[in-house]
């Protein structure tokens, strides 16, 4: 027999202690498209007897080290094959014909494939040593290892379950790609071990101001990418200029100063992956043509970022082409108006938001709001409005309440709630909607129009 031990299936064992093995934890849905690659090279190079295998049982892959215990691949394939019969997570004892001790085959789901080996005993110590080894190959497959993102294979995978799970429940979902500016003179002036370390450096500020919901990528080089799940383009594009701002006021060893481009786009939903990302890399292209140290949105509608009727959100303020008066000046402001409510209102839902950001944000809307009630209370005048001071009355309660809000987000008393309900019913549902509403008929008058 040439001095192999051969094994024969000698009966199958319910569950014990040692048939707990379920595998992955929290990475489950993040294994790389070269998941059976990787089980085989860890088996190749590992002192244990492995195999790899399907879910249906089928071998794929047998290391000499197994080859030496079962004599033949075709034993081993039986064996398997039975295991697989079994039912998770069911193990065999194998019996030694020419004696000695008895071996278990335990096997490790891997994602769509099996890592199948012989243990000796219920605790054999091998078993948590081949999950760490598993752990740290698994960890450095989809990881860049400069900076700790995730890598272009991880990328690709989780485009592949966010892409169809987005579409299938009209859901947005947003990609931005971020670039250093001028990388290359760091690279050159400093040496790229200088360039590394502003990497790192950046990967890390940018960990900081996202949710755990979303993923960070490195890209290649000092391009990056940030998946967004379940986001519209006005909160993408409220995130992204966060981040540009947080890089441009952060220090950065040993360069100092930092700058950052931004491309932004929501997913269409008939467009294919690809297509969605050449859209927010031709956005990319056009911050840096427009001069660095800027966000662009790849669409080309800006009124996407007032929202739309189609958004799932039930925060964000929609605009509708019922809300259109006619007047150039009137429509830009309200427009403007759903822009700044909708950063408002995205920032008011980010955790990572500061009280400094927060309050920023609802005084240049307090800014817009005081000048477009001005303007619109100029045209009323030209038109001799009957409701003007009615109007003016509104406007100044308006302000007031605005102000409120930017005092109570400084003493950290607002919630998301208080500021959806003073955006969508106090300054839309009952101001635009109603007080306006009823002079838009008088805007037809040429005379008052303002290009």
């Amino acid at each position: 027999m040439s001095g192999r031990a051969r094994f024969v299936i000698f009966e199958e064992l319910q569950e014990t202690a040692i048939s707990a093995t379920t595998w992955p934890s929290e990475l489950d849905n993040k294994l790389p498209t070269t998941d059976l690659e990787l089980l085989r090279e860890v088996s190749q190079s590992s002192p244990d007897p492995l195999a790899v295998s399907d879910q249906q049982g089928a071998v794929l892959f047998i290391n000499d080290v197994m080859r030496e215990l079962i004599a033949g691949d075709e034993l081993v394939e039986q064996a398997i094959a039975a295991l697989a019969e079994a039912g998770s997570p069911r193990l065999l004892r194998l019996q030694q014909i020419e004696g000695g001790s008895l071996r278990r085959l335990l096997r490790i789901p891997f994602g769509n494939y099996q890592l199948i080996t012989l243990v000796e005993q219920d605790e054999d110590p091998r078993v948590s040593r081949l999950r760490q080894r598993l752990d740290e190959a698994l960890k450095l497959s989809i990881t860049d290892p400069l900076t700790g993102a995730w890598n272009r294979h991880q990328f690709n995978e989780l485009i592949r379950i966010e892409v169809p799970r987005a579409k299938r429940y009209s859901q947005p979902i947003c990609l931005l790609l971020i670039d250093i500016d001028h990388f290359k003179k760091v690279n050159d002036d400093l040496g790229h071990a200088a360039g590394d370390q502003i990497l790192q450096q950046l990967c890390t500020l940018v960990q900081e101001k996202i949710r755990l919901v979303d993923s960070l990528f490195r890209w290649g080089g000092e391009e990056f990418a940030v998946l967004l799940p379940n986001t519209s383009l006005a909160a993408a594009h409220f995130v992204a200029e966060r981040l540009r701002k947080e890089v441009a006021g952060s220090r950065f060893e040993p360069v100092g100063k930092l700058a950052i481009s931004i491309g932004v786009a929501e997913l269409e939903q008939e467009e294919t992956p690809q297509q969605w990302f050449e859209r927010t890399d031709q956005a990319l292209y056009a911050a840096k043509e427009q001069g660095r140290d800027r966000v662009v949105c790849a669409d080309s509608d800006p009124d996407r970022l007032i929202g739309r009727v189609s958004d799932e959100s039930p925060f964000l303020l929609a605009w509708k082409s019922s809300y259109e008066s006619g007047h150039p000046l009137i429509d830009q402001q309200h427009q403007e108006l759903f822009r700044l409510g909708n950063r408002l209102i995205a920032a008011s839902l980010d955790g990572a938001t500061s009280t400094d950001e927060f309050v920023a944000l609802i005084d240049g809307l307090i800014e817009h709001a005081a000048q477009h009630f001005r303007d619109e209370e100029q045209i009323m005048a030209e038109l001799d409005y009957e409701h003007l001071d009615r109007h003016h009355r509104a406007h100044n309660g308006l302000i007031e309440r605005a102000r409120q809000l930017g005092e109570r987000a400084r003493s950290g008393t607002i919630s998301t709630g208080q500021v959806v309900r003073f955006l969508a019913n106090d300054l839309v549902k009952q101001h635009m909607l109603t007080e306006d509403v009823a002079f838009f008929p008088q805007l037809n008058n040429p005379a008052v129009r303002s290009d």
